[in-house]
């Protein structure tokens, strides 16, 4: 059984499903209000994050239509692509403890973009595996790192809170990478433009990431 937390309302009110909303709005406001980078954070990691899942919803569609697959192949690449992410994102716990998380979501979000770069002008099965692997060795680290650094931010006791938002919020623009993917390919009349539309969502999450401050540095920020 979970112990009760200090100071908390046994008899508190529950709310509905409207009022669960005017919470999440009041938490969001008292977080922009005590600490902004949070509140950036968890906008810039909802972005990359939909840009990463559309790198894994959308890889099947570009690597038939677009890359020449067979539909056992990509089954076989889905699987190695999964693997691949899984052992970087083990790699990658080495650079976190190191040179802190947010390095190394700005080198995953920088080498993903690279690589898309670059898949928009090669062509056929063998230069997809090339760098469609390449660009899932990025997407394990980042999205390890994104969780690092929440865990990092989060203030004793707040954590739930905070994983909650990161939640929400990711499904908040899930929306954008199907869109944006959808939007360049139909303006351009050809699936491999898609990419485009990701390349963008991972763009805008990495300026967004940008400004905010690390962990560490907003510790010793703090007044003692």
């Amino acid at each position: 059984p979970e112990l009760p937390r200090t100071g908390a309302d046994p008899g508190a009110d529950r709310v509905g499903f409207l009022g669960s909303y005017r919470v999440l709005w009041r938490d969001v406001r008292d977080l922009w209000r005590t600490d902004r980078h949070t509140v950036w954070f968890l906008l810039a990691s909802a972005i990359f994050r939909d840009g990463l899942a559309g790198v894994f919803t959308f890889g099947a569609v570009l690597a038939v239509g677009v890359y020449g697959f067979a539909d056992a192949d990509v089954l076989l690449f889905g699987v190695a692509a999964n693997v691949v992410a899984g052992a970087a994102a083990i790699a990658a716990g080495r650079f976190d403890d190191r040179l802190g998380p947010k390095r190394v979501i700005i080198g995953s979000l920088v080498g993903m973009i690279a690589c898309g770069v670059v898949l928009l002008v090669v062509t056929g099965p063998l230069m997809f595996w090339i760098f469609g692997l390449a660009l899932t060795v990025f997407v394990g680290p980042a999205q390890a790192s994104a969780r690092s650094f929440l865990a990092r931010l989060a203030p004793p006791g707040r954590e739930g809170q905070l994983f909650g938002l990161y939640t929400t919020t990711g499904r908040a623009v899930s929306f954008l990478a199907p869109a944006l993917f959808g939007l360049f390919a139909w303006a351009f009349h050809n699936d491999r433009a898609g990419i485009i539309g990701l390349l963008v969502v991972l763009t805008i999450g990495l300026l967004v990431l940008l400004p905010v401050r690390a962990p560490s540095a907003i510790q010793d920020a703090k007044p003692m």
